[in-house]
């Protein structure tokens, strides 16, 4: 919906999501509706400005830092939510999940409701706070970590080569604020792929195969230091893994970090934090999480029947990398 309206000059924000010191309301053109009741926020170039009752722009209530997307301020790496590992189960249970809490860890947000009777897949989340949730239909959303609401991405269901994949956020160079989705197609080609989520509409791009493949195809996680890394479930007496994934051709890096013996996989999703890998994983005792630490090679579980089936995990490239005593395991 085009808004038509003239700001008042803003006072510089001091962060992301600051409230203006002027909250007189914004001016409007009276011969046109300018926004939807519907949507209590608006935004209005980069503040977040309320919408009344009768269709017209009230007052101005945020200016954000970053830019204005969806009625609410961009996430920066400076909001914490942000920083958080996000979860979604087979029954579209949304949540967080917090590795600082020793007692419970997840928060629910919300149950998606992206209009198929799918179940999801696999997850991530990039670094303005957008989850990005694939479903078994090989269909894309955006979802707000916020609310749960979803929105079509507009990516073409198998476009790259496989209908469901897993998933993770990298970015484009050690430090940088750039950043692709990278994709392991959940097909036997053991493909790997990369999605530039700035693309309208988003396009998947061939990369090469993933090398460390055994019977099934990893699900991802990514670090801003622009490392991909990938957990690869492996059913029976063999160890599960985690191995470094080279993000521009799929070959093996460096050493594996063994997760265990897991006996009969039937769901899994994975995200790093803090310089713990986080393994989120259904087997034939249940749900569990288990913590993996990239720097003793430590594994364990920390949390037992879980009352989620976890499918999907994202952490956005704004979380830690490297634990400075404040993750929980």
């Amino acid at each position: 919906m085009r808004l038509a309206a003239a700001l008042i000059f803003l006072a510089a924000a001091c962060g992301s999501s600051d409230r203006s010191k002027d909250d007189k309301p914004v001016a409007t053109n009276e011969d046109e509706d300018p926004c939807d009741p519907k949507e209590p926020k608006v935004c209005v170039g980069n503040s977040v400005v309320s919408c009344e009752a009768n269709g017209r722009l009230g007052r101005r209530l945020r200016t954000c830092k970053d830019g204005c997307k969806g009625g609410r301020c961009v996430a920066s790496c400076d909001d914490d939510a942000v920083k958080l590992i996000y979860l979604v189960d087979d029954a579209n249970n949304f949540l967080s999940y917090d590795p600082r809490k020793s007692g419970d860890p997840f928060r629910l947000i919300g149950k998606l409701n992206c209009g198929t009777y799918a179940s999801p897949f696999s997850m991530s989340v990039d670094r303005e706070g957008t989850a990005w949730v694939v479903y078994q239909s090989g269909d894309l959303y955006k979802v707000n970590i916020h609310d749960a609401k979803c929105t079509p991405s507009g990516f073409a269901a198998g476009s790259s080569g496989s209908r469901t994949f897993g998933m993770g956020f990298v970015t484009d160079d050690a430090g940088g604020k750039t950043e692709k989705l990278y994709i392991s197609a959940e097909n036997y080609d053991r493909g790997l792929s990369a999605i530039e989520t700035d693309k309208s509409p988003p396009q998947a791009k061939s990369i090469g195969t993933i090398e460390a493949s055994i019977d099934r195809n990893p699900e991802l996680t990514g670090t801003s230091e622009g490392k991909l890394f990938g957990f690869f479930p492996v059913s029976g007496n063999e160890q599960s893994f985690i191995q470094e994934i080279n993000k521009k051709t799929g070959g093996a890096v460096g050493q594996k970090w063994n997760v265990g013996q897991l006996g009969s996989v039937t769901a899994w999703a994975f995200a790093q934090w803090g310089g713990i890998f986080f393994v989120f994983v259904t087997t034939d005792s249940g749900p569990q999480v288990r913590a993996v630490d990239r720097k003793s090679g430590e594994s364990k579980i920390v949390m037992e029947s879980i009352p989620y089936r976890i499918t999907g995990a994202g952490v956005s490239t704004c979380a830690p990398e490297l634990d400075k005593g404040q993750a929980g395991p």
